[in-house]
């Protein structure tokens, strides 16, 4: 998504672009380094994450090892976080720190490669020092552009179980909320920045006349976030009789059941919640700011709606017991949910999080960190402990006949007439690969 945002701003400069997904394609490490060998790019530029961290700035290595005078440039939250980390284990010449959309286009036309002036990067001087330049601003959502999803392959995005082409739509950014586990708001801030409703319609028609999609994941840490924006939204799709289906991330105190029927009206077939935990000492802790009978309420309401309703769960957070993890799975057992995913609490660079784990010495790892892999050893509950026990909540929650019925129902008839994908595609996206 990032990519294509910011391929759009260089595309608008004029400058030739070569656009890549090489997990979507399957492509291997040899091909990406093939194609460096190849076209000898003034610049390569990707995205990195805390869990893939090691293998994501090895990339640097082998583009160096074939094109020598490319600069390397990384982004991402954890090499935002710590951006001399990245430039002391490989051969990355920038990071990107932050919203990269504009840094990158400052980069790439920097045609000297002189990169003091530039803010929001680090990288190294000729002497091999390594130079922190200041951060750089937010940029203002009325400039960010439709993603140039032509430079893609957009037949590898479909839709888990329907198997349907999809495309992702960023209406607004920043994360007002203060959970100790998130990463949002390092990434895009505190304050909510959001484009027009108008101008988010348009990349909407523009992407079902473009592409051909008609489905879209309205991507926002929190899209009910501004309540009033919502109903804006969803209010222009049905005066413009706009039929488009749609799904989206929520918390459970931003709607209720006024807002879930005028979002199902206007298109919208799933909603997912952040519930993280069965305990409210759990979710107090962890700074969430939301109780259980909320979450219940909320998914409740869905359901009643006839909407399809995903929670998202996490085990390992501070304070966790056996007795509350059991009690997060009854939870999750007991409320009307489609879809359960199960994470391993996981303490992101950046984070209040991270800093309660160092402080605690809590940390079994780190250079591991995967939402699918516990690294912190809580006291009482180990690392391993927690592991087996998101396991087993996924196969508790997925072995009831009416969890079955329910993933059958979202498939469609594709899922009978496809059981191969049907089974790869859920196994992929439930458990978080």
């Amino acid at each position: 998504m990032t990519l294509a945002t910011a391929s759009s701003f260089l595309e608008k400069d004029g400058h030739a672009l070569n656009v890549t997904d090489y997990p979507a394609l399957g492509l291997s490490f040899d091909s990406l380094k093939n194609s460096a060998e190849e076209n000898r790019p003034d610049f390569a530029i990707w995205n990195t994450g805390t869990p893939t961290l090691v293998y994501d700035i090895a990339i640097a290595e082998s583009i160096k090892s074939v094109s020598p005078e490319t600069t390397t440039c990384v982004m991402g939250t954890h090499v935002s976080v710590m951006p001399a980390q990245a430039l002391n284990l490989s051969s990355v010449d920038i990071v990107i720190r932050g919203e990269p959309e504009l840094t990158i286009r400052k980069i790439c036309s920097c045609k000297d490669k002189e990169f003091t002036g530039i803010p929001g990067i680090s990288f190294r001087d000729k002497k091999g020092g390594i130079i922190h330049n200041p951060d750089s601003d937010f940029m203002d959502a009325g400039i960010i552009p439709f993603p140039a999803w032509h430079h893609l392959d957009i037949t590898k995005y479909r839709l888990p179980l329907k198997n349907r082409p999809f495309l992702i739509v960023a209406p607004l950014r920043g994360c007002p909320f203060p959970c100790s586990f998130c990463t949002a708001g390092i990434y895009y801030g505190k304050k909510l920045r959001k484009r027009t409703v108008n101008n988010v319609i348009e990349e909407i028609l523009n992407n079902r006349i473009k592409y051909n999609v008609n489905d879209f994941f309205i991507w926002a840490d929190t899209f009910t976030a501004d309540r009033e924006y919502v109903r804006e939204f969803c209010s222009e799709l049905l005066s413009r009789n706009i039929k488009t289906s749609w799904t989206c991330n929520s918390r459970v105190d931003t709607v209720d059941r006024d807002m879930l029927e005028l979002m199902k009206k206007a298109g919208m077939w799933m909603i997912s919640f952040g519930l993280e935990s069965g305990s409210d000492e759990i979710l107090r802790r962890s700074k969430k700011g939301i109780r259980t009978i909320q979450s219940k309420r909320a998914v409740e309401t869905a359901h009643r709606l006839g909407i399809i309703t995903s929670g998202h769960f996490i085990y390992g957070l501070p304070g966790e017991t056996e007795s509350s993890m059991m009690q997060t799975l009854s939870f999750a057992l007991d409320l009307p949910l489609d879809i359960a995913q199960f994470y391993a609490a996981s303490p992101f660079p950046g984070t209040g999080l991270y800093d309660e784990a160092i402080s605690e010495g809590w940390l079994k790892e780190n250079d591991s960190f995967s939402q699918s892999h516990a690294v912190m050893e809580l006291p009482g509950l180990s690392a391993k402990r927690v592991d087996d026990f998101r396991q087993y909540s996924y196969r508790r929650f997925y072995s009831r006949i009416s969890a079955l019925f329910r993933l059958l129902k979202i498939a469609g008839p594709f899922a009978a007439t496809n059981i191969p994908f049907t089974i790869k595609s859920f196994s992929g996206w439930v458990k978080g690969r």
